[in-house]
């Protein structure tokens, strides 16, 4: 990475050092490997983050074509044109509500959208618009969290975050499942006006060599804000200790090994 990031950019510089190497970047290969960008092709990062999607799109890609990710987060988005610019990775980075995207009509081939639409206010809205903003026979890859229940990493920084950091910060790991239906998320799609829309439970076996140093930084460096910072040391080391122990065979002393289990939605217009 270059260059200094500011104040607004800290919590994003940790999300980026602590979660996206081990679970957005997988992801990211995964999406882009199913949307198979080819050269001089249009791409939209929908909810970019720091932009791992946007950095593997390119890079799959090759050259040619327009290249532009949104976001919500300007702190995101300073992060992910650090990283892009570190990479000498030229793209368009945009400040945006996803339901209120500032692009023409038809300007994309393809658009991806990690673990987000389950973080959209206005679903249905944020759907239409970037069916808008697809040409025809664009085509759409999403991936959405499942249930709690089938993330075993996500049940144990739950329990440990309600135990010791209150309901509020557990309830921030839930909404990350907020919208675990397959059937909610297909009439989403439907509604929005996509077409061969198709929908597949996809588990990735995701690690870290070391569970400790994962478990402090995930836990502080959630999307929705740091979690531990605040209910002081002894407390938040007591709630890294609590989701090792909440991980149970995903844990081996020392590195974690677990599955993340999400729907991946693909789609055309």
């Amino acid at each position: 990475m270059t260059g200094t990031a500011g104040p607004g950019a800290a919590f994003a510089e940790r999300y980026q050092s602590v979660l996206v190497p081990v679970i957005f970047e997988p992801w990211a290969r995964e999406l882009v490997r199913r949307g198979a960008p080819r050269p001089g092709e249009d791409i939209l990062d929908l909810a970019c983050g720091t932009g791992a999607v946007t950095r593997e799109a390119a890079a799959r890609r090759g050259g040619g074509g327009r290249l532009a990710a949104a976001d919500h987060s300007a702190g995101m988005l300073e992060v992910a044109r650090m990283q892009a610019e570190a990479q000498g990775l030229q793209a368009e980075w945009l400040e945006a509500d996803a339901a209120a995207l500032p692009f023409g009509d038809d300007a994309f081939d393809v658009a991806f959208c990690q673990q987000a639409l389950q973080f959209f206010p206005d679903r249905p809205a944020a759907l239409r618009e970037l069916h808008r903003v697809l040409r025809p026979g664009g085509r759409a890859v999403f991936c959405v969290q499942r249930e709690l229940e089938a993330n075993p990493m996500l049940q144990a920084q739950e329990a440990a975050l309600a135990r010791h950091a209150g309901p509020e910060a557990a309830a921030a790991v839930r909404a990350i499942c907020g919208l675990p239906d397959a059937e909610e998320i297909l009439q989403l799609f439907a509604g929005a006006g996509f077409r061969d829309v198709a929908l597949e439970s996809v588990a990735m076996e995701l690690h870290h060599p070391d569970a400790r140093e994962f478990a402090a930084g995930a836990m502080g460096g959630m999307h929705t804000g740091d979690k531990l910072t605040g209910i002081g040391g002894e407390r938040a080391a007591q709630a890294v200790d609590d989701f090792l122990a909440g991980l149970g065979p995903c844990f081996d002393g020392t590195g974690m090994r677990f599955p993340h289990v999400s729907h991946v939605i693909e789609a055309r217009v």
